[in-house]
């Protein structure tokens, strides 16, 4: 009795965890659609409960090569990081070297329809558990 009643507040916790109201754009990603520049414009955090898309002022920008390359700067474009990038399926992951070793971030990743918005999760090797996704809109 008790191992069933573990069970069933295992799956309604789980059931709990998931967020169907999250908008996440479907068109998968791909090389070329990705160069250019991308600038931050949304955000999608959870405390731990409900959240809403909010605008964000001054974000950070992406810059990306044809060549598998990436920059990420400030508003002002201050450069932050750069490094490598790599798409897989709807993955998009970032290298880069953080004192003297290299790293990796990878990103659940997906474009609008028409590819002038980026909408990215973090995946890899953090996730969150409640929710964070970032939009990006093309320059």
């Amino acid at each position: 009795m008790a191992i069933k009643f573990t069970v069933a507040i295992f799956l309604l916790f789980l059931m709990q965890c998931q967020n169907d109201d999250m908008p996440f754009d479907d068109t998968p990603i791909d090389d070329t659609s990705l160069v250019g520049e991308w600038l931050l414009t949304e955000s999608y955090v959870s405390p731990g409960g409900a959240t809403e898309w909010k605008d964000v002022e001054e974000g950070y920008r992406y810059f990306f090569d044809e060549f598998g390359s990436y920059e990420r700067t400030d508003f002002n474009r201050g450069l932050l990081d750069s490094g490598d990038y790599k798409i897989t399926d709807k993955e998009l992951y970032l290298y880069f070297i953080t004192e003297g070793e290299k790293d990796t971030l990878g990103y659940s990743a997906d474009f609008n329809e028409n590819k002038t918005r980026l909408t990215i999760s973090p995946s890899y090797p953090a996730i969150c558990i409640e929710g964070c996704m970032y939009r990006f809109k093309k320059q």
